[in-house]
């Protein structure tokens, strides 16, 4: 199994883009703790990916 540097980057854009766009629907809807939920939303976005991606890599022959 290798990890090239597109599988460790893959989660992280995701992650970013995904917190971006929970904080813009929080925020809309005026919640108080709107970057704490956007943020936790992007790190489980993230980690659940990076699982994939690892799981993937590991069952796959390339």
């Amino acid at each position: 199994m290798t990890l090239t540097a597109l599988d460790i980057a893959l989660p992280i854009g995701l992650a970013l883009v995904f917190g971006l766009y929970r904080y813009t629907a929080y925020a809309r809807a005026q919640l108080p703790d709107a970057t704490r939920r956007a943020g936790l939303d992007a790190v489980k976005g993230a980690a659940g990916l990076a699982v994939i991606t690892l799981g993937y890599k590991y069952f796959s022959n390339t």
